[in-house]
């Protein structure tokens, strides 16, 4: 299978670390509540309720984009190591027979954005390469279904065999706590994570900016971004970004659209409905994606929101020569907020999830062979070179413990950030 997608190129593959968030956010642990998980308790940030969203698309595999892969993205970025969990394995039956209980079954891969995105491109990779990793060679279909948290919510309700699964763009932290969530996160059956902690702010060329500071109080035009958000529990991770603009007096406006997955982003940005961008690990994906926009200056660097440590680095076409935020502007209580807003949002980017209850066999054969997969570099190069999107792989038995860890670090800041998140929607979102 590998053979048929070595044309697509190689770029070298990077694990990185990232329980320093479970250090900064702090906190204890409380306990999981049993499935089914009761749907968040609202509070003063998520009162304006909405009716549950009806999925936008549901679609059958379609064939795999090729991408423009003549661009260098240039070296990944080495970060310093910090702890890890210690992994701790399942316990399985070791007469479980994986061989038999996957041949010849199909594995639906949802996708909670339109085609066209990053996740969705992951996600169509993997279909065809994964596979045979697993023992049985399953099929793997990739379905789109949208919004994002019907999606999880399909994930959620599916049945708990291991062949309903979830690629999903971020750990799902703030839409967990939306009115229309059904799932507990400290509960859903985790993988593995394959890439995070990359965030960026960038701006069309037009503007008359430079890096962030150069906004600082003023009276210029205001950065314009798209988000979904008709309540304010829906800003999600926008919430750090209005906290920052309101705390280095940034002139912000938060649009409300439809969808704001990256292909609408694209067009977005592209026609000129907003003048900036706020994603994940989407940096090195735009020489792919869209050649030419970083190294002509159509789009340039603004604000680097990775989590603290992180270079965006050079990604063939340009540098992000912007400084991380969080290194550069806070620290002590204001860095421990930062990253309490931020962090939930770039944790995890790419991540692989099921249901709750999944059996401890099962789950255990797909972890593993998730790390088989990312320790091939033939498949791990050729992922980040079609995808554009970094490795940062973590294995399902650590991600699942800093997972529980990160929601709960969340929930003990909640009143916190339910405040900020209705001040931030109040001031900025039109």
């Amino acid at each position: 299978m590998l053979k048929m997608l070595r044309k697509i190129g190689a770029l070298g593959a990077t694990a990185l670390a990232l329980s320093t968030l479970l250090i900064a956010c702090g906190g204890e642990d409380p306990t999981p509540t049993p499935r089914p998980a009761a749907t968040p308790t609202p509070t003063a940030a998520m009162m304006a309720a909405e009716p549950t969203p009806t999925p936008e698309a549901m679609m059958e595999e379609e064939a795999t984009p090729t991408p423009d892969t003549s661009g260098s993205t240039g070296p990944a970025p080495t970060p310093t190591p910090v702890p890890r969990p210690t992994p701790t394995p399942l316990p399985v039956d070791p007469g479980f027979d994986a061989e038999a209980y996957f041949k010849g079954k199909t594995i639906s891969m949802m996708v909670g954005y339109n085609p066209g995105g990053g996740t969705d491109a992951q996600a169509r990779f993997m279909s065809r390469a994964w596979p045979e990793y697993i023992p049985g060679n399953p099929r793997i279909v990739v379905r789109n279904l949208t919004p994002n948290v019907v999606q999880r919510n399909f994930v959620w309700n599916s049945k708990p065999d291991g062949l309903t699964l979830g690629l999903e763009a971020s750990s799902g932290i703030f839409a967990q706590f939306t009115p229309t969530a059904e799932f507990d996160l400290r509960e859903i059956t985790m993988i593995g994570i394959t890439s995070g902690k990359e965030g960026l702010w960038v701006i069309r060329g037009t503007m008359p900016y430079d890096c962030i500071d150069s906004a600082f109080d003023s009276q210029g035009p205001a950065l314009t971004v798209g988000t979904s958000a008709p309540t304010p529990a829906d800003l999600a991770s926008y919430v750090a970004v209005g906290w920052l603009a309101d705390r280095l007096n940034v002139p912000l406006e938060i649009r409300n659209v439809s969808a704001a997955g990256s292909a609408e982003q694209y067009v977005m940005i592209e026609r000129g409905d907003v003048n900036s961008w706020v994603s994940g690990t989407i940096w090195d994906q735009y020489p792919r994606t869209r050649p030419g926009w970083t190294g002509s200056g159509f789009i340039r660097p603004f604000a680097d929101l990775s989590f603290p440590g992180f270079d965006l680095g050079h990604n063939g076409e340009a540098d992000f020569h912007c400084p991380n935020v969080a290194d550069e502007y806070f620290e002590g209580e204001e860095l421990d907020l930062w990253v309490a807003l931020r962090g939930p949002q770039v944790y995890a980017s790419k991540n692989i999830i099921g249901p709750a209850g999944i059996p401890n066999e099962v789950t255990a054969v797909l972890r593993t062979a998730l790390a088989d997969a990312m320790a091939n570099e033939e498949f791990a190069n050729t992922m980040q070179d079609f995808t554009g999107i970094k490795n940062a792989f973590t294995h399902g038995d650590v991600a699942a413990q800093e997972l529980t860890a990160t929601v709960n670090s969340y929930i003990n800041r909640q009143a916190q950030i339910d405040e900020i998140t209705q001040a931030v929607f109040d001031k900025y979102v039109r």
